[in-house]
């Protein structure tokens, strides 16, 4: 079988996925949740006496992946322009005693296929969540390990004041929290079924078609829509937002591994084993390459969400053009965002910090992180505007000369005659203004209520 996309390519398939992922949205997998329907649809019309119990009994019976001729009814989709007809022709063939008369009896094709759909997204939401829990809690273990490691925190791209890893990550973590929390809470709104019929009204069934609709939709243990949603699709596009969420945090933390990789920093690194290649012509290089693959990953996901919003209009009660970028595009979304997960849950559980190269590149500037807490020193003695001025010019020097920021400050006389040498070297020890991060960065790791609240 010919095989031309990324997720299914035999050579690169399992750097944009995995077979765990994959399997969820086959051929096999959404014809199965066809069936499922009818076989459902059947089994409760029967209760409802509009179809014979033999009738229901029989679709039962032959409602089986393995029956049906998956070439076939590609070939005829192909021929008769029709996504659904064909398949339900060959259910029909399938049953015996005229019984395949009654199989998708009062249902349209976008019932079938939007609630198809809706099963498989589910099952792939599952794991999706599954993973999510698995990263939070990696992630929660490095962030308790490095609450205490010092390093340069850095504004646009600058050395700016000392942070700890731990609180680095406890950013990480809260904002992975809070996707955790969206991704429970719209649960409920997602994954509804979908039974109306021809224009929405489910008017071939008579009085008790309300009825028979929710019934059928527990039976498929999906929640029940309070109306027909074959042109709103407010609920797959909340999805993809809160899938472009996800993906837009791990690739920025695969973005900061990347950087903080860089051979003029050297304060992390991917998880490394022998064997693996960062180049073909090159043997020293050790590239952060899994992370490299999770920042593509990330961009096939974000870029993908103006797609799924101009599904959002649509035209009248039925418009069948856009199912086709439901169909493609959340199933990408789905495979990397599990793929990514799975990814960075094993960089952060292997992940490779060099303590002492961080305590180093502190010391790059000579003193200038901590300019910030000299000139607040200073500002008791001198005011706030005047310390900043005599810091400003002692940094300067600083830079141009290549000298300590202790030396070049000791050289103002607004200063030397108010602290001593010692005093501004104790100043400027970097342990001794790390603000607020550990306390931070303990309230990360305490907010379990709502997220343990989400879990449950």
């Amino acid at each position: 079988m010919l095989k031309s996309h990324m997720i299914d390519s035999e050579v690169y398939k399992d750097l944009y996925g995995t077979d765990k992922i994959r399997s969820i949205f086959t051929d096999q997998s959404m014809v199965q949740k066809w069936i499922d329907f009818e076989k459902a649809l059947a089994k409760i019309e029967a209760q409802y006496g509009v179809i014979p119990k033999e009738a229901s009994d029989e679709i039962q019976r032959k409602g089986k992946i393995e029956h049906f001729n998956l070439q076939e009814i590609c070939k005829d989709i192909v021929f008769t322009s029709h996504p659904l007809v064909p398949f339900i022709k060959q259910y029909q063939n399938l049953c015996e005693e005229n019984y395949g008369e009654y199989i998708h009896y009062g249902a349209t094709t976008q019932d079938v296929i939007d609630t198809a759909f809706i099963l498989q997204l589910k099952e792939a939401y599952e794991v999706i969540v599954d993973q999510t829990e698995k990263f939070i809690e990696v992630l929660t273990i490095s962030t308790r390990k490095y609450s205490d490691t010092i390093m340069a925190g850095r504004t646009h791209g600058q050395h700016a004041l000392p942070i700890t890893l731990g609180y680095k990550m406890a950013c990480w973590l809260a904002e992975m929290k809070r996707n955790y929390t969206r991704l429970k809470e719209i649960e409920d709104r997602v994954f509804i079924g979908q039974f109306s019929g021809a224009a929405g009204t489910l008017a071939s069934l008579g009085p008790d078609a309300m009825m028979l609709r929710e019934a059928l939709i527990k039976e498929l243990d999906l929640n029940v829509p309070i109306i027909t949603w074959h042109t709103n699709r407010d609920n797959i596009a909340e999805l993809a937002n809160t899938y472009s969420l996800i993906a837009g945090a791990i690739g920025k933390i695969a973005n900061e591994i990347i950087n903080l990789q860089r051979t003029e920093l050297r304060e992390i690194e991917e998880g490394f084993q022998d064997g693996k290649i960062g180049s073909s012509t090159m043997p020293h290089k050790r590239n952060p390459m899994v992370c490299e693959y999770i920042v593509g990953l990330s961009r096939l996901v974000r870029m993908q969400v103006p797609l799924i919003h101009d599904s959002l209009v649509q035209e009248h009660e039925r418009d069948m053009g856009l199912w086709l970028v439901e169909l493609e595009v959340m199933p990408e979304m789905s495979i990397y965002i599990s793929k990514m997960l799975y990814d960075m849950t094993n960089i952060i559980e292997n992940l490779r910090v060099y303590e002492n190269q961080m305590r180093e590149n502190i010391d790059i500037t000579k003193g200038l992180i901590l300019s910030e807490k000299l000139m607040f020193e200073l500002s008791t003695f001198i005011g706030k505007q005047t310390a900043h001025e005599v810091v400003y010019k002692a940094c300067m020097r600083s830079y141009e000369n290549n000298t300590s920021l202790s030396q070049e400050i000791m050289l103002e006389d607004q200063v030397n005659k108010i602290l001593s040498k010692d005093k501004v070297d104790e100043i400027l020890n970097p342990m001794n203004y790390l603000g607020l991060c550990k306390q931070f960065t303990q309230n990360v790791l305490d907010s379990e209520e709502k997220y343990a609240i989400c879990k449950n």
